[in-house]
């Protein structure tokens, strides 16, 4: 019988703007300790996780799940991990994941956009924070990866816990929270485009009151990037406060405020000058499109919310979330459309500016109990979800010609005193669901079911014409598993997907249905006994339907009959393999192609952006304290990138292999009075390796971001 597992995780000296805060006695997670006594804090999978491997995630089950158990594919990156590596982005902090992507966006606008298991998703679609989604348009926020303890990826269909969204799976941020064990940490850091960085976690009991400990992170950012006249600056802020009055109660308040400053202009380039030469030859790699004087991303965020946890009986706790989100953001922004003699661009300037409010509210009742035999793990919940957005444009009546081989920017920008955009974007989605994971002898069998009621109402503010859509929908995921020995189990899983296509109306004015999705996975996970370690492999088969396509006979107008399939392989493991040193592996196979349009040439059309074979492997070595380099901690990565294409399949886009590099060393070793203090050097895409996603349009690509080194200075007592 599969029981909790308790895993001893090696200690290496932690590595810079590494946090060492981990949950004391006074401060466990209530999850691991009412409902797992098995379970140690090290692998608490809301308060971090000491190590590289973890074993426990809540992300796939909403429960305190065993990885092991959970009926799909669940890859951790913890805190220790994405130190070590140096992850200033949320890109490169899922670059070791199989099958999960972000497009880069190197001085450009908005947050990246992922590919998980062949689908992208936009707009936050698949991005959680402590299990509520955590944004709804990819231009009111951003992500600031040392604000989270772990990061865990779920792969695949998983509307049943969680409503709309994509079929690829979710990414799900686990914010940092307070310890009632104090520990501080500073830093400073400074590295490639004139970057200059400060940060500090501060956490630990209220002196005076050990009801409540605190937490304090923030960051300040002042940097250029690889594209000319494109800051990359931010600042972020996030208090946050644990009262736990007995052992069965804890609520915490966590407060986040970012302001991010960014080049305003998207930088798509052509692919000609950019992947091959034109008769010109290459563009420069720092070539700027768009006008100097008139590049702004101004994003400012602020949330407030809880986080309640209340065991009101034996097996049985109460678990509820909210979060209530503000956004204001300015743009002033270049679009452009590219001429046919392969050097010049014809840009407009126009100027957007949105402002939104979110409220985000997750609720259940999680519990144990036993039934002729059968052991019962079973979560009820509803969830809601409320968003509002506002967003105004002005565009320029003049365009402007530039020549992207030898630049000459116009002085200024003079814009009409009108609006021509003002829209207004309303949605709810409210959702009951209901799972229940039993183990019968070595089997363990899930099942979830849950229904969402959806609402949506797209408004043109200038025409006075709203478009409305009301869906229900209903999602469910049954699974088996088996135990063939203990710390083996393999599973075969079916679940399945919606999401809503707000904005988008027929020839009668009706609202397209949302598109649907279902997954078939089968795999097996393997964690050896006496050892820290978890290997994942896994297939999957993804179809997609409802996905528009245009109609050949009314120009403008869509029909809903297309379908893509996604289906492959994964691999994954991440393990300690003796004292201090840790390993990554991924491979990651995929066929990802449209099996269903009715324009001649698109059925076999492969997906964008989704290599056919990726591969990725990373070492981290803690040499022993008591050697000649003890305190020394070095670490080294590739990922390899398979060709891949654009939505056309007309554009082709060579495969890459980029290397990561770290060192790290304690200076108490060079002088006791420095205990504490740890200086390193991260480098991502050391070989400055030049690599390219598909861009907005046919013909244009996005440059990958290129060799960033980075050096840092930490503090800890």
């Amino acid at each position: 019988m599969l029981t909790g597992i308790v895993s001893v995780q090696a200690q290496a000296p932690n590595p810079p703007g590494a946090s060492n805060a981990r949950s004391a006695a006074g401060a466990r997670d209530i999850r691991s300790v009412n409902l797992d006594e098995l379970s140690v804090e090290a692998q608490s999978p809301t308060f971090g996780t000491d190590g590289f491997v973890a074993t426990r995630s809540t992300a796939g089950t909403k429960g305190n799940g065993s990885i092991l158990e959970t009926p799909a594919t669940v890859s951790v990156i913890t805190r220790e991990e994405l130190d070590v590596r140096g992850v200033q982005d949320i890109n490169t902090a899922v670059a070791y994941t199989p099958n999960v992507y972000a497009i880069d966006y190197p001085g450009g606008q908005g947050a990246p956009s992922f590919t998980l298991r062949g689908f992208r998703s936009i707009n936050f679609e698949n991005v959680y924070e402590d299990g509520l989604r955590y944004g709804f348009n990819a231009y009111d926020q951003n992500i600031e990866p040392y604000a989270y303890e772990r990061i865990d990826v779920v792969k695949g269909p998983i509307s049943v816990l969680y409503g709309a969204g994509q079929p690829g799976g979710i990414v799900n941020l686990v914010s940092k929270r307070p310890s009632f064990i104090r520990s501080n940490e500073v830093y400073l850091q400074g590295g490639s485009y004139d970057r200059v960085q400060g940060g500090f976690d501060l956490t630990g009991p209220v002196v005076g009151n050990e009801q409540f400990a605190y937490r304090f992170t923030g960051l300040v950012r002042k940097a250029d990037t690889q594209v000319a006249y494109s800051p990359d600056d931010r600042v972020f802020l996030a208090p946050s406060l644990t009262w736990k009055p007995d052992a069965d109660t804890s609520l915490t308040i966590l407060g986040k405020y970012a302001n991010y400053r960014r080049g305003g202009s998207e930088q798509s380039l052509p692919i000609v000058g950019s992947i091959v030469p034109s008769q010109y030859g290459f563009f420069k790699r720092d070539v700027f499109v768009g006008q100097p004087n008139f590049n702004k991303e101004q994003v400012e965020t602020k949330s407030i919310g809880y986080v309640l946890d209340h065991t009101f009986a034996l097996d049985w706790i109460v678990h509820s979330a909210t979060r209530f989100t503000e956004t204001s953001t300015a743009f002033n922004v270049v679009g452009f459309s590219f001429l046919p003699d392969d050097r010049s661009i014809s840009v407009f300037p126009y100027l957007r500016d949105q402002s939104s409010e979110s409220i985000v509210s997750d609720n259940h009742i999680e519990g144990r109990f036993d039934t002729f035999g059968i052991r019962h793990n079973v979560v009820f919940g509803v969830d809601f979800q409320n968003y509002v957005r506002r967003d105004r444009r002005t565009f320029s009546d003049t365009d402007t010609l530039i020549d992207l081989y030898d630049p000459a920017y116009p002085p200024g920008v003079t814009l009409p005193n009108r609006t021509d955009v003002s829209q207004r974007q309303i949605s709810q989605q409210t959702g009951i669901y209901a799972q229940d994971q039993m183990k019968v002898g070595n089997f363990i069998l899930t099942g979830s079911i849950r229904n969402d009621w959806f609402n949506g109402r797209a408004t043109n503010l200038l025409a006075s014409r709203t478009l409305e859509q009301d869906i229900s929908a209903f999602s469910y995921r049954g699974a088996v598993g088996y135990e063939l020995i203990e710390g083996v189990v393999p599973y075969v899983a079916y679940s399945t997907s919606f999401n809503p296509q707000l904005g988008q109306a027929r020839l009668d004015g009706t609202l397209y249905d949302p598109t649907e999705a279902r997954q078939i996975e089968g795999g097996v996970k393997y964690q050896p006994l006496g050892s820290n370690a978890l290997y994942t492999a896994s297939y999957f088969e993804i179809n997609q339907t409802n996905i528009l396509v245009p109609d050949q006979l009314n120009f403008g107008n869509f029909l809903q009959i297309g379908e893509a399939r996604s289906s492959g392989f994964e691999l994954e493991g991440k393990t300690t393999i003796a004292d201090g040193l840790n390993l990554i592996f991924g491979f990651a196979h995929i066929n990802a192609t449209v099996i269903k349009d009715t324009r001649d040439g698109f059925v076999g059309r492969r997906l964008p952006n989704v290599p056919e074979n990726a591969v990725s492997l990373f070492v981290d070595y803690a040499l022993p304290v008591g050697s000649a380099f003890g305190g020394l901690r070095l670490g080294g990565g590739v990922r390899y990138v398979g060709a891949r294409t654009d939505t056309t399949n007309i554009d082709h886009l060579p495969s890459y292999a980029l290397v990561d590099a770290s060192i790290s060393y304690d200076l108490a070793r060079l002088n006791p009075g420095w205990k504490g203090a740890t200086a390193s050097v991260t480098a991502t895409n050391l070989f400055d390796q030049r690599y390219f996603t598909s861009g907005f349009y046919q013909g244009t690509v996005f440059e990958g971001f290129r060799r960033t080194v980075l050096g840092t200075v930490a503090y800890r007592w």
